[in-house]
């Protein structure tokens, strides 16, 4: 076209655009095999032909191709990691160790979140296949399609927090049940003897392990619960569970809780009561987000070593995807970690003088 200037790698107008490995070498004068194994820090290209390649990809804005690396069997950089809800402080907890993790060894986390949607799980592992990544640390859904767990056999997995027996059996998780069984001793001990539990579905690993610690601990001081109220681990659920819970003749003295959600629905719903912890109701939480400290007298709670968990997963994973021995004999055999929880007191809870 009339007055338009003729393409040239070396104008300014290229930088910013599509720059290939070509341009580069075209640029320098040197072969682009020579350009790919000075960006790759070859010890067979002179310490100046690297600074003078570096200088000029950092100058026109070159971004190596993720699928071109692939392709030359060079390992990934990325991580996938597949969680339930980046809202919940838990999981943001475990997102921002995952990626810090990762950047320590110059590797990127690629995020997913499911909304425990088995069918938008799939769909989010697709995409993150598509990158052929290192590995994949999934907080899977109640039930993972068939196909997931077909798509998963052929990546490294690490199941993340919860399990499910479609999946990897590699895992880095908490010790659930001691988690509420000590929490419920601890109100037990306080002389508490309705105690009232509120958690997640039976359908997760994980609400059905909290609710076993619950019920065992009751049941080795011959009890039974006040109340049980399972759902969604959102506030929404805790405050109508709650509020239908305190309007019972025989109100429970005590509440355990399942999540940290579950909780501050809970404390939600006895404001709105105008209930008063530890003084009408005492109630122990489960996680240790900031305000927890910050509510009236801090919130008696299991504490949950999150980043230690999500640092595990990274190692549990970049361990088999890139330092598996030669001499393993069973690359399959199961990697379950599993992490102890402690008890935090606080305000919240005192003994029962009623």
């Amino acid at each position: 076209m009339l007055g338009e200037a003729p393409s040239d790698p070396k104008s300014p107008s290229r930088i910013g655009t599509s720059v290939t490995i070509q341009d580069i070498a075209r640029i320098l004068n040197i072969s682009h095999t020579t350009v790919s194994r000075a960006l790759a820090d070859s010890p067979k290209i002179s310490a100046e032909t690297k600074l003078r390649v570096r200088n000029t990809v950092e100058q026109l804005g070159y971004v190596p191709s993720a699928s071109a690396r692939m392709m030359r069997g060079a390992r990934s950089s990325l991580v996938g990691l597949i969680i339930p809800d980046v809202q919940n402080d838990f999981y943001a907890t475990v997102a921002k160790t995952v990626a810090d993790a990762l950047a320590a060894r110059s590797m990127q986390l690629l995020l997913s979140v499911t909304d425990d949607d088995s069918d938008r799980e799939l769909r989010e592992l697709r995409a993150i296949l598509e990158t052929r990544p290192a590995g994949i640390i999934i907080v899977p859904t109640a039930a993972p399609r068939a196909e997931t767990a077909a798509l998963l056999k052929n990546v490294e997995t690490v199941q993340l927090i919860r399990t499910h027996a479609r999946l990897s059996a590699r895992s880095v998780i908490i010790d659930d049940h001691a988690g509420t069984f000590a929490a419920t001793q601890h109100l037990l001990g306080y002389g508490h003897k309705r105690l009232a539990f509120i958690g997640g579905d039976t359908s997760l690993s994980t609400g059905r392990t909290r609710l076993a610690g619950f019920e065992d601990a009751l049941k080795e001081h011959g009890l039974e619960p006040a109340a049980i109220a399972l759902g969604a681990p959102r506030p929404e659920f805790a405050r109508h569970a709650v509020t239908s819970m305190m309007a019972a003749k025989d109100r429970p003295t005590g509440l355990v809780f399942g999540s940290a959600e579950l909780t501050l629905g809970a404390l939600q719903a006895l404001r709105s009561l105008r209930l008063e912890w530890p003084r009408d109701v005492s109630v122990v939480g489960y996680h240790d987000p900031a305000w927890f400290e910050l509510a009236a007298g801090g919130i008696t709670t299991v504490r949950l070593p999150v980043q230690d968990i999500a640092a595990t997963a990274t190692s549990v994973l970049l361990s088999r995807a890139f330092e598996k021995s030669l001499h393993d004999e069973d690359p399959d055999a199961p990697v379950n970690v599993e992490f102890a929880p402690t008890l935090a007191l606080r305000g919240s809870t005192a003994p029962w003088h009623g």
